[in-house]
């Protein structure tokens, strides 16, 4: 509205002209009442308010409209202040009433919840026998808390004058009935662990009525805290309410003050502030009212009448001007480049933004009429070009404003600024000066060229780089030199288990101590994966600086790593070949890689090549294709190898075992092609092939029989595992009591707890675990105490020991003394896991000697050529038979006995 009226106001000021007086607004509104058939009274009382604010000196009607407001203000903080002691009041007492009673009511929940948890502990410590203090002390503790408890739990009844009287006489019988039954089975549990174990079902029934009506006491007390806390809501919302109508109406006489005010005072003032803004901004199409009043508005108005005047008087001289330096300044500042404009004097004439956002320099940095020495010393002063001496950048910059033609140089005005600088003669003998920040272009043709030739991942040579280093050393005769190819150990196992973030770290670290370790003359490359290459210039000491390097490089890779929170142990094998005259880089490459291989076979050390490794390689490498070739052709098979138990007198179980029949190799050896397999990765599918056939095969033979199946640690360490074995099962219909998963301490050695979690995953699918080969490493007791193997399968190298007893060997035989020794483990290990309730096999058992000594020790099981070969699997049920029948008479036998006693 005051908008509005302002509008019509000009429009009757531009109307009328600066010295004619528009008609007053006071007289159209009276009109316009009139026609609506106002009162003309009402409008010229309002015109003689509105006179007589007018005519009150300025500080009066300042201070009117604050005083009012400042009275209406003091009214509503008494207020406020009232309802806020109000409120207080009625908060206390909602909290004494309602919150605190439904607190106590949660906490004595909580106590008789922990009382009960606390019964059961005192049942579990009941159960131990060895102490029979504890468990009195135990029991005492929970009869003195349980009277803390029901004093506690009678004392917030009586104080709660709230609570139903049928709810509180419920909740004190049924309290009465759980602390009887509480101390009774404590009692109990003191003296007679069972009888109280037999009495808690009781106390659970009393604790769940209990807790019922418990429940139900909180839930009446929260409902009634959310019914209290409502009507204080609605008493607040009242008081809210209350409050809003004293700020509305102090709201409004703060706005009809204002508008009063803005009639006589700030309306004019704004209207002429606006005016002045318009001024400033160059806009003097406009009228000035008010210049006829005689006040200080009018005296404010006629000055902004002259300043008005004046500004239209030299717009029109500085429009050119401005246009004009406005498209120079847009030209110069457009720029990609710096620019530098210099006179015939050599000094500056004009410089752009650009060239101070290259140099980092503030605009007050430099200035026109700056000669070279000048700029130079100012622009040392904000860092451009550190420790270079002034009289040589000087002599610089001078050579290019004299050399009148082209010229264009790069500079290093600060570390991580590089310039290209170009300067362009001008006729009137000055010259113009451009400069292009090229940084980043260099960089990035640096780090192209770095990349070209360095692995990413290490910062070390790639492949590319080290062929050059490589055929570079060949091509200086008479300087010797050698090639070492390494290849990590147990790296993939990291990347495996703890993922390939942790892998790339272990790298970087890995790069770092190779780089310990070779001098500043040597390369050191990443060929791939966790493959490394050396060139080392041995221009003295040939093969034994060659050793010198590899055992440092053994010794510092082999040193633990912390990553990421693991501590990691790996090693590096490492294949050396000496270069020879006329010998080509690649095939010295590939001498050195042969050298790993064998290295490899071993792990954890160096070896040199040597004549005729080749061939064992591509021996290798072919039995490697052989086998990879051997899954698809379906040239592996399973045979099973017969378990005799002997307090069931019969075959218990069958252990799996892979037989590789190849067309052109024939039978090929266990012994050759499962380390390869393990070595090569292969190990993986060959297993999972292997755990499938033989739960399928398994499944069709009396339930009386389980399957032995072999787990290699390559297996172990897959993260699927626990997974694949459960998928197994379900496809073939297998029961999982039925298979056993044998493992070796290899794999124990690891000491992880994904290990264990292994191990506890499979033991809880309902899967046999038995530990292989035991006795042969140096952590089977410690981790039979960690985890329930269900059986210890004794190392053939012990039973075959018994072989070498003859009957008439004499007692300080040499023989004698080294079988005894053998019985005294075997028998050893069969009391240990007799003691653990763990089951014991004997492996290697072949002959019927053996089979009676073992047997007489007290073995579980007994495997081996005695009891039979490994046969396939279409035998197996036929042979089942004929062993049940055959072998119990063997072992009862007098002959059998006759041979454990001699």
């Amino acid at each position: 509205m005051c908008a509005l009226r302002r509008a019509r106001r000009a429009r009757a000021l531009r109307q009328t002209g600066p010295g004619r007086r528009a008609p007053r607004p006071g007289g159209q509104r009276h009109g316009a009442a009139a026609r609506r058939g106002g009162s003309p009274m009402t409008a010229v009382s309002r015109r003689w308010w509105l006179r007589t604010l007018s005519d009150l000196p300025l500080g009066r009607k300042v201070a009117l409209i604050p005083a009012l407001t400042l009275l209406m203000a003091s009214l509503m903080l008494a207020l406020f202040v009232h309802l806020g002691v109000r409120n207080t009041a009625a908060l206390r007492a909602l909290d004494h009433a309602v919150y605190e009673p439904l607190n106590q009511a949660q906490t004595l929940k909580d106590d008789i919840t922990r009382l009960h948890t606390r019964l059961f502990a005192v049942l579990a410590i009941g159960n131990d026998r060895v102490d029979p203090a504890a468990r009195k002390a135990s029991a005492a503790d929970l009869a003195a808390r349980l009277d803390a408890t029901v004093t506690a739990f009678n004392a917030f009844l009586a104080g709660n004058a709230t609570i139903p009287q049928p709810l509180a006489d419920r909740l004190r019988q049924e309290m009465g009935t759980y602390a009887a039954r509480l101390r009774e089975t404590a009692g109990f549990a003191a003296s007679d662990a069972s009888h109280g174990a037999m009495l808690a079902g009781t106390a659970d029934a009393d604790f769940d009525r209990l807790h019922a009506y418990l429940d139900a006491l909180v839930q009446f007390l929260a409902d009634r805290r959310a019914a209290l806390t409502t009507q204080a809501v609605a008493a607040s919302l009242k008081a809210r309410e209350l409050m809003l109508g004293l700020g509305l109406g102090t709201a409004m006489l703060g706005l009809l003050g204002s508008v009063a005010i803005g009639r006589s005072i700030a309306g004019p003032l704004l209207r002429l502030t606006v005016l002045m803004k318009r001024l400033a901004g160059g806009d003097s199409d406009f009228v000035v009212p008010g210049r006829q009043r005689q006040d200080e508005v009018g005296a404010i108005a006629r000055a902004i009448e002259v300043f008005r005047a004046n500004i239209i008087a030299r717009r029109d001289i500085e429009l050119a001007l401005r246009r004009t330096n406005l498209q120079l300044d847009a030209a110069l500042n457009s720029m990609l480049q710096g620019m530098l404009v210099w006179g015939p004097d050599y000094r500056l004439q004009l410089v752009n933004g650009r060239f101070f956002a290259i140099c980092d320099l503030p605009p007050h940095g430099v200035r026109p009429g700056m000669t070279v020495a000048e700029l130079i010393q100012a622009g040392m002063a904000f860092g451009l070009f550190p420790e270079q001496n002034p009289r040589e950048v000087r002599s610089r910059i001078n050579g290019l404003l004299s050399a009148r033609r082209s010229v264009q140089t790069e500079m290093a005005m600060r570390p991580g600024l590089r310039v290209q600088v170009a300067c362009e003669p001008m006729a009137n003998g000055g010259a113009v000066i451009t400069l292009e920040d090229v940084t980043e272009k260099r960089r990035n043709e640096e780090q192209i060229a770095f990349m070209a030739h360095h692995d990413t991942l290490t910062g070390l040579a790639n492949r590319a780089l080290f062929r050059e280093y490589l055929n570079a050393a060949i091509m200086r005769p008479g300087q010797p030199f050698a090639v070492l190819c390494l290849d990590l150990d147990r790296f993939k196992d990291v990347n495996d288990t703890l993922g390939h973030a942790v892998g790339d770290e272990l790298l970087r670290l890995v790069a770092g101590r190779l780089r310990q370790c070779v001098r500043d003359g040597d390369i050191i490359a990443r060929l791939g994966g966790d493959e490394f290459a050396i060139v080392l210039n041995s221009a003295a000491g040939g093969a034994a600086l060659a050793v010198s390097l590899a055992e440092r490089l053994i010794d510092s890779i082999g040193a633990p790593y912390e990553v990421q929170g693991h501590s990691i142990v790996i090693g590096v094998s490492i294949g050396i070949a000496l270069a020879e005259p006329d010998l080509p880089g690649a095939e010295l490459l590939k001498r050195a890689d042969v050298a790993l291989y064998r290295a490899k076979e071993e792990r954890g050390t160096f070896a040199f090549f040597e004549t005729g490794m080749d061939e064992d390689l591509r021996v290798r490498l072919g039995l490697e294709a052989d086998l990879r070739l051997a899954m698809q052709r379906n040239e592996l098979a399973l045979h099973y190898q017969p378990l005799y138990n002997f307090a069931a007198d019969r075959i218990t179980a069958v252990e799996a075992l892979l037989r590789w029949n190849s067309p052109a190799r024939g039978s090929v050896p266990p012994a050759e092609f499962i380390p390869l397999a393990e070595q090569t990765g292969l190990i993986a599918p060959i297993g999972q092939w292997v755990l499938r056939t033989a739960c399928a095969e398994a499944v069709t033979w009396p339930t009386t029989v389980r399957v032995a199946v072999n787990l290699s640690p390559a297996q172990f360490r897959h993260q699927q595992l626990v997974a694949i074995v459960r998928d197994t099962l379900a496809e073939t219909g297998l029961p999982a009591d039925r298979l056993e998963l044998e493992i070796t301490e290899t794999v124990l050695r690891q000491d992880t707890e994904a290990v264990m979690a292994t191990l506890h995953g499979l033991h809880e699918l309902g899967v046999h675990v038995s530990l292989d080969d035991f006795g042969t490493g140096y952590s089977s007791l410690n981790y039979l105490r960690r985890f329930p193997f269900d059986k210890i399968k004794i190392d053939r190298s012990f039973v075959g020991g018994l072989m070498l007893v003859p009957a008439e060997a004499a007692c300080d035989d040499t023989v004698m003394v080294a079988a005894k020794s053998a019985a005294m483990i075997v028998r050893a290990i069969t009391g240990l896991g007799e003691n653990l309730g763990i089951a014991t096999t004997a492996e290697g058992v072949e002959t019927a000697q053996q089979f009676a000594q073992i047997r007489h020790e007290g073995c579980t099981e007994v495997q081996g050529y005695f009891i039979s070969p490994p046969r396939p699997a279409a035998e197996i049920e036929a042979l089942l038979r004929r062993l049940d029948a055959t072998l119990p008479m063997l072992a009862g036998g007098e002959d059998a006995s006759a041979r454990c006693e001699a």
